[in-house]
């Protein structure tokens, strides 16, 4: 029994240290160790947090988000962040906003649902 509570644990660390999704493994910033190289990390990681709650209210791009960046979108899950990268991948940039109704669990979309993700929404 101690031998299955090994594997399980193994494979939770391995889930757990894995990123979500592949464009956040890119955009990961490195850990740094020395003392006043963490203080400087603190200053720019508490402006990026600024920054990211101003930039939360703006427009998010279709055609360069993550995945990450579309689940900031109101009415956008993770499911739905990973389908739209999916969809931009396999047929290349959205021309409009719209085409996002072609997207896996947005087809069934209510209207109104989709006039309020799109208006939080750019191509360009």
């Amino acid at each position: 029994m101690s031998f299955y509570r090994t594997i399980l644990a193994a494979v939770a660390a391995v889930a757990l240290a894995t990123p979500a999704f592949a464009a956040d493994e890119a955009n990961a910033q490195p850990q740094q160790v020395a003392d006043n190289t963490s203080a400087q990390t603190t200053d720019s990681s508490m402006q990026q947090s600024a920054s990211t709650d101003q930039s939360a209210s703006a427009m998010v791009n279709l055609n360069t988000a993550t995945a990450k960046e579309l689940m900031k979108v109101e009415g956008i899950n993770a499911a739905k962040a990973k389908n739209i990268v999916a969809y931009r991948k396999k047929h290349g940039d959205f021309k409009s906003v719209e085409e996002l109704a072609n997207v896996k669990g947005f087809k069934k979309m209510k209207p109104e649902m989709m006039k309020k993700i799109e208006s939080q929404l750019t191509v360009g």
